[in-house]
C-alpha cells in the first residue's frame, strides 16, 4: 500500500493560486496608488506655492483654469492660458493653452506643450514679440537639487513678428517649417551656457530660405542667469560678452556655408570678432541647372560666389569652395576690405 498523499494535497489549487495573484495585485495597486497620490498632493502644494510668489505685489506666474491629473502612471497640469511676467525687468510671456506632463517616476524631466500663440514684452519699451505655430513643445531637466540641467524648445510652422522698427525693417516677419532651441550648462565648465539653434526652411524678407544649425557657448552666460534676475543679459555683457566657439553649419540654395570662430560683445553690445566661412559648392553631378534656379532659394548664389573667389580655395568632403575671413569691428561686417553690412548693437 503506497503511503504517497493524493495529488490534489501536494499542489495549491488553482483557486488558492488565483487568490495569491489577485491579492498581490490589489496589494501593489493600492501601493502604486498611494505613490501617486502623495506625489500629487506634493506636486498640487509645489504649484499653489509657484502661483502664490509675488515681487513688489504682482503675481509672477498665473494659470487659468488651472487643473492638475494624469492618473495612473504620470502628472498632468494644463492651463487654459498662462502668463510669466518679472516686475523688475519688465518682460512678460503669455499664451496659452498649455500642459507639462512629467512621469511620477521620473519627476526631472518635464514635457511642455501649448499651441497657437506666444507672446513676448517688454512692458517699459513696448516692444512684442509674438510666435504662432501649430505646436510648441519645450522639456525641461532638472537636477536633484531642483537645479536646471537642460532645457529645449521645438516649433512646428512657427511664424514671428515684432512691432521693433529697426528689426522689421532689417528682417521683417520670419516663418520657418521647423525650428529647435536648446540650451544647457557647458559639462566641464558650469558657469557657462551652451547654445544651439536649428532651423528648417527658414525664411524672412530679406533673406533666401534656409536650412541648418548654430551652436555656441556664452561665456559667463549662466552664471548671469542666476545671480543676476533682473537684466541677465546686460549682466552678461558687462560681466564677459563673450561667445566662444561658435561653430555652424548652413545650406542657402546650393551653397554649404560652414562656420566657425569667436565673437565678443562689447558693454554698448557691440559685436567684434573673426568668423572662418568655408563657403561650398555641391558637386558637379548634384548641382542644379541655371534655369532652374529661384529667388526665393538661391538669391545669395551671386554674392556668396563673389566672396568664394576672394577665399583660399580648399576641399571639405566632396564639397569644393573656399574658406574666407569675416572680420566684424564695432558691428561692421567685412571681408577683406568689402563692407558687407552691419550688426545691430545687443540692447537689453
Amino acid at each position: 500500500m503506497s503511503d504517497s498523499l493524493p495529488t490534489e494535497t501536494k499542489q495549491p489549487s488553482s483557486k488558492r493560486k488565483y487568490v495569491l495573484l489577485s491579492a498581490f495585485v490589489l496589494l501593489v495597486a493600492v501601493g502604486w496608488s498611494a505613490f501617486w497620490y502623495i506625489s500629487y498632493s506634493r506636486t498640487q502644494e509645489i504649484v499653489n506655492r509657484l502661483m502664490a510668489r509675488t515681487v513688489d505685489g504682482q503675481q509672477l506666474l498665473q494659470c487659468n483654469e488651472q487643473t492638475l491629473g494624469g492618473y495612473p502612471f504620470r502628472l498632468s497640469l494644463t492651463c487654459a492660458s498662462y502668463r510669466i511676467q518679472d516686475p523688475r525687468s519688465g518682460w512678460q510671456a503669455e499664451g496659452g493653452p498649455l500642459r507639462a506632463i512629467w512621469q511620477v517616476y521620473a519627476p526631472n524631466l518635464a514635457v511642455i506643450e501649448t499651441e497657437n500663440r506666444a507672446t513676448l514684452t517688454h512692458q517699459p519699451t513696448g516692444q512684442s514679440f509674438e510666435m504662432v505655430a501649430s505646436l510648441m513643445r519645450g522639456s525641461v531637466r532638472f537636477s536633484p537639487s531642483a537645479f536646471v540641467t537642460r532645457a529645449s524648445f521645438e516649433a512646428t510652422e512657427p511664424t514671428f513678428a515684432s512691432n521693433n522698427p529697426q528689426l522689421a525693417s532689417l528682417i521683417g516677419d520670419i516663418k520657418a517649417k521647423a525650428m529647435e532651441f536648446h540650451l544647457r550648462p557647458t559639462p566641464d565648465q558650469p558657469a557657462n551656457l551652451d547654445v544651439s539653434l536649428a532651423a528648417t526652411d527658414f525664411a524672412s524678407r530679406a533673406l533666401p530660405d534656409l536650412s541648418g544649425q548654430v551652436s555656441f557657448t556664452l561665456v559667463g552666460g549662466l552664471e548671469a542667469v542666476l545671480h543676476n534676475q533682473g537684466n541677465p543679459a546686460r549682466a552678461w555683457l558687462e560681466q564677459s560678452g563673450k561667445v566662444n566657439p561658435l561653430a555652424g553649419n548652413i545650406e542657402i540654395g546650393q551653397k554649404t556655408i560652414k562656420l566657425s570662430g569667436d565673437l565678443a560683445f562689447d558693454r554698448l553690445g557691440m559685436a567684434n570678432g573673426l568668423i572662418k566661412a568655408r563657403i561650398l559648392n555641391p558637386p558637379a553631378d548634384q548641382a542644379n541647372p541655371v534655369r532652374t534656379l529661384t529667388a526665393k532659394k538661391d538669391g545669395l548664389n551671386g554674392p556668396l560666389t563673389a566672396l568664394q573667389l576672394m577665399g583660399k580655395p580648399m576641399k571639405d568632403g566632396d564639397l569644393i569652395g573656399s574658406e574666407v575671413e569675416i572680420k566684424l569691428s564695432n558691428g561692421q561686417i567685412k571681408a577683406g576690405f568689402i563692407p558687407l553690412g552691419t550688426v545691430p548693437p545687443l540692447q537689453f
